[in-house]
């Protein structure tokens, strides 16, 4: 139970307890975890956007309300600079795990998360620097389905074989 009064008053303490508290209770589990949810979320999402034409759902959304225009940008930059940092975490970890997913080396396997590895890291490029290269390399529609269709594949496969392994990644 968090102990209200061992909280600090100011705003840099409020947020260096909270970092150290994090980082008492977090293991390699739990951020394997939840960096494997927000890949596999992101990689839904993105399909659903090339479907789109390459446009992120939530501008659909929001086009009745332009005044949430700013706020939306500035939230799907920090999500893209999230999904680049998940996909440095997840490489290492990989890199860290002798090149294995689910405890073997499995070409598909290792081909499916390549793609969710890869996929993040241009979005991360892209809320940083605000250059998406994979759209820069293919702009036609079918090219955007394509790869929404191995963002696809590749997230069920992902999500099937990480079940099967005991929810684990590495």
């Amino acid at each position: 139970m968090i102990e209200l009064a061992t909280r600090p008053s100011t705003r840099a303490g409020f947020v260096f307890w909270w970092l150290s508290y994090t980082l008492k209770y977090m293991n390699t589990n739990n951020v394997d975890l939840y960096s494997f949810y927000w890949s596999e979320a992101r990689l839904v999402v993105a399909a659903v956007a090339l479907g789109l034409g390459g446009v992120p759902p939530i501008i659909y959304v929001i086009s009745a309300l332009p005044i949430l225009s700013g706020i939306v940008v500035l939230g799907l930059k920090v999500a893209w600079v999230i999904s680049g940092a998940v996909s440095i975490y997840l490489l290492y970890r990989w890199i860290k795990n002798n090149y294995m997913v689910f405890g073997r080396s499995d070409n598909f396997e290792i081909a499916a998360f390549l793609v969710s590895v890869v996929s993040g890291l241009n979005l991360g490029v892209a809320g940083l620097l605000g250059i998406n290269i994979g759209m820069s390399i293919g702009g036609n529609y079918l090219v955007f389905l394509v790869t929404a269709a191995v963002y696809i594949v590749s997230t069920v496969y992902l999500w099937v074989r990480w079940s099967a392994y005991g929810q684990k990644l590495f």
